[in-house]
């Protein structure tokens, strides 16, 4: 290359992703300023509590602080990678660097799905460059291909596994007949889950990714708290038992989808899906993220989507777009300059077929008494389902549902709830292909 452009960075977060993206960017420099023109130095890396012990492979030419806001502000520094997680010091932190005249990549999907919105027009405003492609799905690049790939057409839904951690759980109790609760530990042995899971598997962390996603398929302000969230620890082993017999799996599905009313119906929630589904093959720690076109059909993207390396890679993928074509992209970070309202859908317009599963201390009459809180709401029951479980205590069986609306199922199943044989709470699963 005839001229090189040098771009120094500031590393907030020496963590797990932390360690790996500075792994990369120094494995890479070489190529970059060979093929790209770019050379990219790490001028700082900073860590909150500082770091007790270099390691070995770390240039000693590299320093470390724990002073994150005087990293984020350096002189010496000219775009800033933030892998600290959550919302602050995080958010104090890019603003701060973007107020400076920093360029910013962030992996952080809380952070974006909070204030993004307030960032990126920080980051216009100022003439420096926000990088996201890291936040949702790890290494997968469905936030670029979402924002530009598909412009020229009309996207009408996106949905996928979002969720790596949920993803093992539910494989591993189908393939095994596993206990959540061993299953759960289990992930947490093998680093796949933390030792709070509760992001992960009350549908939390799918719901910040969900978020992203759909205010740059959709172009609307898509807060959290509009998503409907349902998480995987009521799943007992005699699903999977009734989902094969069904010919379909559970699934953690992060879904938002534009109505015929022109309504988004946004959730995250485990599906029953067909064995058919392209999204029933994803499992273990993997992501997957369906795109549906008005004209185009479908288009799949998965991969790895979580972990140091897939996560760094997205990261790095970032600041390398950036260094090469500058801080101002033609296409907002976001998708969109500004989100119109949300238009957001009602229970009563979200209809599929159902699986209720119940566990019951059995007696006469408990089927008749299900069956007409069901009628009472117009709500046609297709099959029941009762595997031959011993014990009359604790037993499951399963009513599935012809097509009916998520607020038809609501009422039916808040009568259900009131009647005295019930050993757990139904649980209701919506069944798609």
């Amino acid at each position: 290359m005839s001229s090189v452009a040098s771009v120094r960075l500031a590393l907030l977060g020496f963590g797990t992703v932390g360690r790996s993206f500075l792994r990369l960017a120094l494995a890479q420099r070489e190529r970059f300023r060979d093929d790209f023109g770019i050379d990219l130095s790490i001028s700082v890396v900073a860590s909150r509590g500082g770091v007790k012990k270099r390691e070995a492979w770390v240039p000693e030419a590299i320093p470390f602080t724990d002073d994150l806001e005087a990293a984020a502000v350096s002189p010496d520094v000219d775009l800033v990678v933030e892998l600290i997680g959550g919302e602050e010091p995080a958010r104090s932190l890019l603003s701060s660097a973007i107020a400076a005249g920093k360029s910013v990549v962030t992996a952080n999907k809380l952070l974006l799905a909070r204030h993004g919105a307030a960032l990126a027009t920080a980051a216009r405003e100022k003439g420096v460059g926000l990088g996201i492609e890291a936040a949702v799905a790890g290494g997968i690049p469905i936030l670029r291909a979402v924002r530009e790939s598909f412009a020229s057409d009309r996207i009408v839904a996106v949905a996928g596994i979002l969720n790596g951690t949920c993803n093992f759980i539910l494989t591993e109790m189908e393939k095994a007949g596993r206990a959540y609760d061993d299953v759960l530990a289990e992930a947490q042995r093998l680093g796949f889950a933390e030792s709070d899971p509760s992001s992960d598997v009350e549908g939390n962390d799918a719901a910040y990714k969900l978020a992203l996603l759909a205010r740059m398929a959709f172009g609307q302000d898509v807060p959290v708290d509009a998503i409907r969230r349902e998480g995987i620890t009521r799943l007992l082993p005699c699903d999977f038992v009734y989902a094969e017999e069904l010919s379909r799996t559970p699934r953690q599905i992060a879904r938002a989808a534009v109505l015929p009313s022109g309504n988004l119906a946004l959730s995250v929630r485990t599906h029953l899906v067909s064995t058919e589904s392209l999204l029933s093959k994803i499992t273990g720690p993997y992501n997957a993220v369906q795109v549906s076109l008005e004209r185009g059909g479908d288009f799949v993207f998965s991969g790895r989507g979580a972990g140091g390396d897939p996560t760094a890679t997205a990261v790095l993928a970032d600041v390398v777009d950036l260094a090469r074509s500058g801080p101002t992209p033609l296409v907002p970070p976001l998708g969109f300059s500004a989100f119109a309202p949300l238009r957001e859908a009602g229970p009563a317009e979200f209809v599929a077929p159902f699986y209720v599963r119940f566990v019951v201390r059995d007696r006469p009459g408990i089927l008749a008494e299900i069956a007409r809180a069901f009628a009472d709401e117009a709500i046609n029951v297709d099959a029941v389902f009762q595997a031959p479980w011993t014990g009359k205590d604790a037993l499951p069986f399963v009513v599935t549902l012809e097509p009916v609306s998520q607020a038809q199922l609501d009422r039916a199943l808040a009568a259900i709830a009131r009647l005295p044989f019930h050993r757990e709470p139904p649980l209701a699963m919506p069944m798609t292909a």
